[in-house]
């Protein structure tokens, strides 16, 4: 019996998304491995304050006593000070303490995007897992603008810079790592749909399962979407959208939420509930809890082409689980105008089946064989 130890910052974020490992023990227990954290109170994630940074020094302090056999480490690139405040060399020092006290290291990647890698972590490490990977793994060898290959695409099209995604650097990787790279999990089958912090805490063994809402059910709404763009590349994906979708409005006979005014949650929901199709640009990242919000109402996903990469679960299947949208928004319109088709409503069907399974003994017993997979492919 194999033991795989989680060591992660404490991030209510990060335990959300950590969460099926530990659904999923029987399963893995089944398949001659252990799934345990790094000590009893990883049981209770952070929700906010200075002590979050106490608790994620103490953990990586732990990590390098001991002995252990697989460890996996989780800390986010932009909110943990093992990624943030540390020097690479640093890291790299505490990383090589860490390997010399287990028999494989594994850093988990948990940006939201097929970018913002840690790449200066790979010397050190047996194997990379990353939520969603690019196909053409080679990419990340060469320095990408924003680090995320759509916001370059954006930024050599529209021919403008984009501070707030370049402020910061990501090294690139040598290609003679390539080999360590691996597809972890998305956050669709992480414990997203827990509301209050009572939840996770009092669960800790269980991911909350949504209530699917039929896609046959009555709906008045064609399609649903009230983002904005927070950033000039980042950003234009969902700021394009809502251009598009202003001038829609006006110009057939598609009904639209109201993109131009904020709602309250309960009632964003209730939109999402009843409409037919659910716009999710892209964001930070590819991937983002909306896209399976779409799932659950029973509504119709439309999303920019995710073909570039690939991810787990496979949820972006072109015309089966989703409908894409070129990325230069030329077929945007035309997209949109079949929201209310029965074509549109059989992916709807198609998705949430597909996405259902995943809360069930046997989607918890194929992540399992997933994870593992990756976790002794050569």
């Amino acid at each position: 019996m194999r033991t795989i130890t989680i060591v992660y910052e404490r991030h209510h974020y990060l335990y959300r998304w950590l969460k099926p490992l530990l659904a999923s023990r029987k399963e893995f227990k089944e398949l001659g491995y252990k799934i345990e954290y790094q000590s009893i109170v990883d049981y209770f994630p952070i929700f906010r304050g200075s002590f979050q940074k106490k608790i994620e020094h103490a953990s990586i302090k732990s990590a390098c006593k001991g002995r252990r056999d697989i460890v996996m480490m989780a800390f986010h690139h932009s909110t943990s000070d093992f990624c943030m405040k540390l020097s690479a060399d640093k890291r790299a020092e505490i990383l090589k303490k860490i390997k010399e006290h287990c028999n494989m290291l594994v850093w988990l990647d948990t940006a939201d995007s097929t970018g913002t890698c840690m790449f200066d972590v790979m010397p050190y490490v047996d194997l990379y897992f990353k939520k969603q990977l690019l196909k053409n793994t080679e990419d990340y060898c060469r320095d990408v603008y924003g680090t995320r290959t759509f916001c370059e695409y954006y930024h050599n099209k529209l021919h403008i810079e984009d501070e707030t995604i370049t402020q910061r650097y990501y090294p690139h990787t040598e290609k003679q790592y390539l080999n360590k790279l691996r597809v972890a999990w998305n956050v669709g089958i992480g414990d997203i749909y827990a509301i209050k912090p009572i939840q996770l805490i009092m669960h800790p063994f269980s991911v909350t399962k949504p209530h699917f809402l039929s896609p046959n059910s009555e709906r008045t709404i064609d399609v649903q979407y009230r983002g904005s763009g927070y950033s000039p590349i980042a950003g234009y994906p969902r700021s394009r959208s809502k251009e598009l979708m202003i001038e829609m409005i006006t110009e057939s006979n598609i009904k639209i939420s109201d993109i131009t005014k904020r709602i309250p949650k309960k009632e964003f929901i209730k939109e999402g509930q009843n409409s037919k199709c659910i716009l999710s640009p892209f964001g930070w990242g590819e991937i983002c809890g909306r896209d399976f919000e779409a799932f659950v109402y029973g509504g119709c996903m439309i999303k920019q082409d995710m073909s570039h990469c690939i991810t787990y679960p496979d949820v972006y299947r072109s015309g089966v689980t989703y409908v894409p949208l070129k990325w230069d928004f030329s077929d945007f319109k035309e997209v949109l105008a079949k929201a209310d088709s029965s074509e549109y409503k059989e992916i709807a069907q198609k998705a949430q089946k597909y996405y259902q399974f995943f809360f069930t003994e046997n989607g918890r017993r194929d992540f399992a064989k997933h994870v593992i997979s990756e976790l002794e492919r050569k």
